[in-house]
């Protein structure tokens, strides 16, 4: 068996009409090569390079290879990714009530096979396998596994639907006179008018769960974004949702080396950035171990600003607090490490969109049970 090496990727090169390439840093010397050792694209195994990012976690081979010119050149080959996740959308192409599985067609092939992925009923998010049927969109995250046996598995897990079925909610109508009901044709359901000779309470009612169902729909856009500051925005609006009232985004003109926010809700301190990196471990360990030394002092001074544009200094005492440091991404919830009992956790936000909906349809969900929940939001 060819001895393997483990490293992360240091750069990649997309051009139209030629094959993608990249550099991997390897983490030990590679007997007989010096640098960065070169890959091309198909010598992925489990996904398409344009789905690489820099500092992802690989392992590989090496092999020899001849150049144009005659020279030979160590190149890696069966190239193979660590902890990898993706964010992905696609349909539901196939569903079994009965099995509590289906698959799912991507929007993009995540590699040259080109197959439907297989989920399990347990894998959806927020609906169940019953409420699903073939042609549904739906966004998910896709884990590739690699075992050493060389099988690559690809989990599919956090299953959303991304619009609500348009035969789902006119079923919900059916039970209301045809004359208390104007469809206005070729239009989106939101056009539903309600006529007055209709009981006020029941227009009330059937009104708010529209606006709830328009609500979870509309916070799905989180998918589409792809500028760091937007996501940022994004989930400080998220936090704010949720109910928590001391809650500060960090000035962005003097964030360099900085988290991008803190809050405290209850007993939980929390200091949070923002990543849309899959794998950031490596290029946040500074930030995070500064933002751990931060939570280690009995109050925090930060520089927030205010919704007029200007820059407030605030002073907080988190003496006896359960602190928290939160890298917020579009991936996984999970704990990274302990650091003398301050957790470091990745947060996905779309967990934080499940705190919020499950507020949202709650009678009553107080500030204690929303501070517990989110305590221990990667183990929920």
């Amino acid at each position: 068996m060819s001895m393997r090496f483990t490293g992360k990727i240091r750069a990649i090169s997309l051009k139209e009409g030629k094959t993608g390439l990249g550099f991997i840093d390897s983490d030990r010397p590679i007997p007989g090569h010096e640098g960065d050792i070169l890959f091309f694209g198909d010598k992925l195994i489990g996904i398409g390079i344009e789905y690489v990012e820099r500092a992802d976690l690989v392992e590989f081979s090496v092999t020899e290879w001849k150049r144009k010119d005659g020279t030979i050149q160590k190149i890696a080959e069966e190239v193979r990714f660590l902890n990898k996740s993706i964010s992905l959308t696609g349909v539901i192409n196939w569903v079994s009530v009965e099995k509590g599985n289906g698959f799912i067609k991507p929007d993009k092939p995540l590699d040259n096979l080109n197959k439907d992925l297989f989920f399990f009923k347990e894998d959806l998010e927020e609906i169940e396998i019953e409420n699903i049927a073939k042609g549904d969109k739906v966004e998910f995250i896709v884990q590739i596994i690699n075992y050493r046996d060389g099988r690559v598995i690809k989990s599919v897990k956090n299953i959303r639907l991304l619009a609500a079925k348009v035969n789902q909610t006119t079923e919900s109508l059916t039970n209301t006179p045809t004359s208390d009901i104007e469809l206005v044709t070729n239009s989106p359901i939101s056009h539903i008018k309600l006529v007055s000779n209709s009981p006020t309470s029941d227009i009330e009612t059937l009104n708010l769960k529209l606006v709830k169902e328009k609500i979870c729909l509309s916070l799905g856009s989180y998918k589409t974004l792809s500028d760091p500051s937007e996501f940022e925005d994004y989930t400080f609006m998220i936090l704010r949702l949720l109910g928590i009232h001391s809650l500060y985004q960090y000035d962005k003109k003097n964030q360099a080396g900085r988290a991008d926010g803190f809050f405290i809700i209850g007993s939980l301190a929390v200091m949070y950035d923002c990543t849309l990196r899959n794998n950031f471990e490596e290029h946040k360990k500074e930030q995070i171990e500064n933002y751990v030394n931060k939570l280690k002092n009995s109050q925090i001074t930060i520089d927030f600003r205010l919704t007029d544009g200007g820059v407030r200094k605030k002073t907080l005492q988190i003496q006896g607090k359960n602190c928290q440091v939160w890298i917020i991404s579009k991936n996984i919830t999970r704990e990274l490490y302990d650091v003398d009992g301050i957790r470091v956790k990745e947060v996905s936000i779309q967990d934080l969109i499940k705190v919020f909906n499950k507020r949202l349809y709650s009678d009553a969900f107080e500030e204690d049970e929303l501070s517990a929940n989110l305590a221990v939001i990667d183990k929920s």
